[in-house]
Formats: structure tokens, C-alpha cells, sequence
């Protein structure tokens, strides 16, 4: 698609006094950047690529509204310990001619601080909670709390101008504390906080009623509500939303960003890859009983977000994992470059990753993201003659990266077709959006220069004979094959192999490992009609797997009614069957027209060893250095092609 066809979302647009350029919106998303809770340089590279990358309005993570409601790594503006820092970021943001909102949130019952009380408009267990209660019932607001609240909220949005700020956003979704009182699910109170929906929509109201007289009428600020509640008993309703929102407009705000929340989903009803545009529904109900603008959100992209502009069914498009993926998505789409923009697979190991760990929000496939400032391509000083050998995440990012910084560089691959392990990752459900990404690195090597060569199986006399400068290996692993009685036997595969279509399997098929790569094959095969046994050693299916992707998988094997074991182990493979014993003495035998291995791979370094001292310098990454995932071969090969 060219720059013509997205002709309406890079219409400038405005909210309130708010100018902004394009009507593509970064939404409110954690990046876990802070330092010590203070806004540091690595947050501001963030921000700053996005709005270099050329999108119209920032909205940063939620950032308390006061100091007592801060959470872990959590931004504030309740106090004015970290207003030259705030000034900074602005700064970068405006540099690029980019809008820069905050959003102000409280957490409520979901606060995971141990250090605060966790707050909410009525003392019950949550149903569908996002992360749960810790410690068991949160404590219920007074009046006197709740006019705090309300206070908080006021001196940090004029804070938040004072700096610079050019709106504010409020996080009335995802069960948070201004979403828990709209919601009859969790406020149960009988007071003018509860009952009645205005009643129940009152703190919102005084928040916004609040802010506006804290910065004036014509300073942009808008809630971000959710439309109504999936699967949750006495939950938000459309119908019950049509009347919160004019009561929001009235009170003062400029817009409505519009989201949603279900029970158990964690942040959003379908954080997945297989649903796109889901929510612009939602934004098109509000559109029609409002007139002041509507930010539309969940899994866009600039196809489905021009499409819904055009269609009157919002007014700005919120990116967010898209963005995470690429920065310079607006700018490459402006200018008529669609096809440099790097596709998104909707793994959501952006999210998984902050929520498991304390690194932060990082991207599989954007080993830049959150380290902008440090891992920039640059054009190399010295062009070296760079040999790549193997075409998976590893190796073609390798290739990329080398052949951009200005390398001659060479890719060798040993089958017909480039993607490695990538092909085979795509198959299962849910998987599909991993090709448009190989595709694209594809077509980026060719623009960059490299040679691309199939077909060869590249030995250490070749290369000895051909003298490269550097040598990157991206071989892949090699897949485990434990000592078990029957384990040679001809109908045993590899998972590899029946997904690659090297192996075909037969009706009854037993899966040995019940990772990842077991899961998603048994499912894969389920789908197809096969009836299928998952044997796992470890007490968890997938265990390595974050929990939103992993709830995903686990109910698609169940629908299929895939037999998962945990705790067990292979005994014997048999002529018609698999003998499996379990944690509590059992011992059962399984019909196996087929049997699969998954379970590993151990890496793939015998070239390594014949080229040591042979080659002046040699990388060797993904697999084939440490068996990992996607993300860790990118990384692999990211760094190892700014290391030449």
C-alpha cells in the first residue's frame, strides 16, 4: 500500500487546544523504564523514537496521580520530586513535532506494592480480576479518601501542564480504580459513590471536574473507559456506558479512548494475534452518542485504522505492539515505504515479559526496543566480507543488520527455502503473523545488497578456501533424543519434522515433551483431526510460556481434547503403543501409530570447532550457540552483526 492510500489517518487533527499532526496515537503501555521511579534516559529514548518515528500523539504508561498510589517502577506527578526529568521527555517528544499526553492511574485492588493498602469502592473479592488481591480484601474508600483521590488527580494534571504535558488521559479501564467504581461487579456501595449509574460514574465525574479547574476548560482531557465487561457477572454494559459518557463530556472531557476488559484475559478481551481490529465496534458505539472525538484501540494497524476512520467508526487510531515493533512505522508509511515496516507478530511477549520479569518491556522482534539509545545500526567504518551460514531468526537478522550497517555480506542457506526454523513456527494456530515478518526479512536483505544462497551446505573447506572477514553461524540446534527403549524405532519423528511435512503421522499420535514446541504441534495435529497424548515431565504444561498465551494454548488442546500428562515419564516405546509411568505409580500404555519428539534441542557448534583459529573473526548465535526462542536468536544475531 502507498502513502495515497492512508490518506485520511495522517490528516492533522485536534482536541481541545491540542494540534496534532497525524491521528495515529501511541497508547498508554507499561515499558517498566524508570529508574528508581524517576524518569531516566532510557525512557526518554523510548518515547523519543516514537515521536521521531513520526506518531502524532504520545500517551505514556500510567504514572500515579499521587505519591501513596505509586507503584513498583511506577512514573509520578504527585509530588515535584521529578519535574526536570518530565521537562526533559517533553522536550524530546516535542523535538519531533509529536503531542505528548500522560495517563494517570491508579491501580486500586490490583496495587502489587506490599508497601500500600490496596483500595477499592467496595471490600469484596474481585470477580475476573487482572492480577488479584494480594493479602486478601481491599479496603474500602471513605468519602474523605475518595475526595483525595480526586485531589491527586487535580494537582497532578496541573503539574502535568506546568511541565509541558500537552493533555492527560484518565485510566477508567481494565478494572483499575476508576473503572472498579463504574462497574457494578465491584462497587457495591450505598452511598453517592454507588447504586445509581450516575451515583457509580460521581468519581469520575470529580475527577474531570477537578482537572478542568486545576488547568482551564480548554486543556485536553479524557478518560479511558471500558465499553463494557466480557464474561463478567454484573459487569459494565454497553447500554450503561451510552450514559457514563455524556456525564464524562459534560463534566469536561475532550475525548473517550475506547477499551474493554474480560474476566480472566489479563489486559485485553483478545490479546492475541488472531483477532484483529476487535474493539473498533466499541469505539463506533460511542461514536454514535457523542460528538467529541474517539480514540479506537486493540490489534490496529494502518490498514484496519484507515478503514475505520474512513468508515466514521472512530477518530484516532491507537498502535501500541506495532509500534513497540517498529517506531518508525508512521514515518516509513508517510513516504510511501509500507514495505520497510516491520510486521508485528502478535506474540505479546512485549507484555509477558513485564509482567514475569524486571527487565522491562522488550520485543521479539525489535531487540531495539527499550535500548534504543544503545543499539542503533550504524554504517560500519571498515566493509568486511561477512558470511552468514543459516537462515532462520538468527541468521537472517544477522544478514539484515550487517548487510544495512554496509558489510558484503552473503547468506547461505542449505534447503530451497530461506526461514529456518520460522516456517515451521508459523503452522500451529494462532501463528499465522510470524510469515509476513519472515517476508519481511527477506525482501530487506535483497534491498540491503546481500547475496542470498540456497541450496549449499557451506564446509570448512569452503570457507577456508573463500576467506571471509567474519563468519556468523546460525546453524539452528539439533533436536535431543533421549535413551528410551523403542526410541529408533521408524515410526518415531521429530516434531520438526511433522511440521516441516518431512514426517507424516498417523491416527493415535503420543507427543514426548510437552514445551512449547509439544504444545503447539499437538494442537497443530489435533486440529487436523488426530487424536493426540502430551507426555511432560515438568508439573506444567508449556511451563516456559507467559500466562496469557499459555491460557490460549492450553484451551485450544482441551477443545480438542488433547490428553496431557504431567509428571510423566516415557518408559518404552512399543510396536503399537508408549508406556508411560506418572508421579503417583501409575503405568499406562498409549496407542502410537506415531510418535513425536519435542523435547529440546541441544546446540550445533562441530563447525565452530573446525573453523577456531581458521577465520579472523566468527559469531555464533541463536540455536546453534544456546538453544532458546525467537527472541534470544534475534537478539543473537542483532548484536552479533553490530559486533563486526
Amino acid at each position: 500500500m502507498t502513502n495515497l492510500t492512508y490518506k485520511k489517518i495522517f490528516e492533522p487533527f485536534q482536541i481541545g487546544e491540542m494540534h496534532l499532526k497525524n491521528r495515529i496515537v501511541l497508547p498508554p503501555m507499561g515499558t517498566g523504564y524508570s529508574e528508581g521511579g524517576k524518569i531516566g534516559q532510557r525512557i526518554i529514548d523510548y518515547y523519543e523514537a516514537r515521536a521521531r518515528g513520526g506518531t502524532g500523539l504520545i500517551i505514556t504508561e500510567g504514572i500515579a496521580p499521587g505519591v501513596k498510589c505509586k507503584g513498583p517502577r511506577q512514573l509520578t506527578l504527585g509530588d515535584d520530586q521529578d519535574l526536570l526529568g518530565w521537562r526533559k521527555l517533553v522536550e524530546a517528544v516535542h523535538r519531533h513535532g509529536a503531542k505528548i499526553a500522560v495517563q494517570l492511574h491508579h491501580a486500586g485492588y490490583e496495587h502489587r506494592d506490599g508497601a500500600f493498602v490496596q483500595v477499592a469502592p467496595s471490600s469484596i473479592r474481585v470477580p475476573g480480576r487482572m492480577i488479584g488481591v494480594m493479602g486478601g480484601l481491599p479496603h474500602e474508600l471513605s468519602i474523605d479518601e475518595i475526595k483525595e483521590i480526586v485531589r491527586w488527580h487535580a494537582d497532578a494534571t496541573r503539574r502535568a501542564k506546568e511541565v509541558g504535558i500537552d493533555a492527560v488521559e484518565i485510566h477508567g479501564a481494565h478494572q483499575y480504580l476508576v473503572a472498579s467504581f463504574l462497574s457494578s461487579a465491584t462497587n457495591k456501595r450505598q452511598d453517592q459513590y454507588g447504586g445509581s449509574l450516575e451515583n457509580k460514574a460521581r468519581f469520575l465525574v470529580e475527577i474531570i471536574e477537578a482537572m478542568k479547574a486545576a488547568v482551564g476548560p480548554d486543556y485536553p482531557i479524557w478518560p479511558r473507559i471500558n465499553i463494557c465487561e466480557y464474561g463478567i457477572e454484573d459487569g459494565i454494559t454497553i447500554e450503561e456506558t451510552r450514559k457514563v459518557v455524556p456525564l464524562a463530556v459534560k463534566a469536561g472531557a475532550h475525548a473517550i479512548h475506547a477499551s474493554a476488559y474480560a474476566a480472566f484475559s489479563f489486559i485485553t478481551k483478545a490479546p492475541l494475534p488472531d483477532i484483529p481490529a476487535f474493539l473498533v465496534p466499541l469505539a463506533d458505539e460511542v461514536k454514535k452518542i457523542t460528538d467529541v472525538p474517539v480514540i479506537a484501540v486493540g490489534r490496529l494497524d494502518l490498514e484496519t485504522g484507515e478503514k475505520a476512520l474512513l468508515e466514521g467508526k472512530a477518530d484516532l487510531i491507537a498502535i501500541g505492539r506495532r509500534l513497540t515493533a517498529d517506531p518508525d512505522l508512521p514515518n516509513k508509511a508517510a513516504e510511501g515505504r509500507p514495505e520497510e515496516i516491520v510486521p508485528c507478530i502478535g506474540c505479546f511477549e512485549c507484555i509477558e515479559r513485564l509482567g514475569r520479569r524486571d527487565e522491562g518491556v522488550i520485543c521479539t522482534i525489535n531487540p531495539a526496543t527499550g535500548l534504543e539509545g544503545e543499539r542503533q545500526i550504524q554504517p560500519t567504518k571498515k566493509v568486511k566480507k561477512v558470511w552468514v551460514i543459516g537462515s532462520g531468526p538468527a541468521g537472517l537478522e544477522a544478514a539484515r543488520v550487517a548487510a544495512m550497517r554496509g558489510h558484503r555480506v552473503t547468506l547461505f542457506e542449505k534447503d530451497e527455502k530461506l526461514g529456518g526454523q520460522l516456517i515451521i513456527a508459523a503452522l500451529p494456530p494462532n501463528k499465522s503473523d510470524i510469515l509476513p515478518w519472515l517476508n519481511y526479512l527477506i525482501s530487506q536483505l535483497t534491498k540491503a545488497g546481500a547475496e542470498i544462497k540456497p541450496n549449499i551446505e557451506v564446509t570448512p573447506e569452503l570457507i577456508i578456501e573463500n576467506k571471509p572477514d567474519a563468519l556468523i553461524l546460525a546453524l539452528g540446534g539439533i533436536p535431543l533424543k533421549p535413551d528410551i527403549p523403542g526410541i529408533d524405532r521408524a515410526n518415531v519423528v521429530t516434531a520438526q519434522d511433522v511440521l516441516s511435512g518431512k514426517a507424516q503421522t498417523g491416527r493415535n499420535v503420543v507427543i514426548l515433551g510437552g514445551g512449547l514446541v509439544g504444545c503447539e504441534t499437538g494442537h497443530y495435529l489435533a486440529e487436523k483431526g488426530k487424536k493426540v497424548v502430551i507426555v511432560e515431565v515438568l508439573k506444567r504444561m508449556a511451563a516456559e510460556m507467559g500466562p496469557m498465551v499459555r491460557r490460549r494454548l492450553m484451551d485450544g488442546l482441551k477443545q480438542y481434547q488433547v490428553a496431557m500428562l504431567t509428571e510423566a515419564k516415557c518408559q518404552e516405546i512399543s510396536e503399537g503403543g508408549v508406556t508411560v509411568t506418572t508421579a503417583d505409580g501409575g503405568k499406562n500404555t498409549f496407542p502410537a501409530d506415531t510418535v513425536i519428539l519435542a523435547v529440546g534441542y541441544q546446540k550445533n557448534d562441530s563447525l565452530l570447532k573446525a573453523l577456531e583459529g581458521l577465520v579472523p573473526e566468527i559469531h555464533c548465535v541463536g540455536d546453534a550457540s544456546q538453544p532458546q526462542g525467537i527472541m534470544e536468536a534475534v537478539r543473537d544475531g542483532y548484536l552479533a552483526a553490530l559486533a563486526i
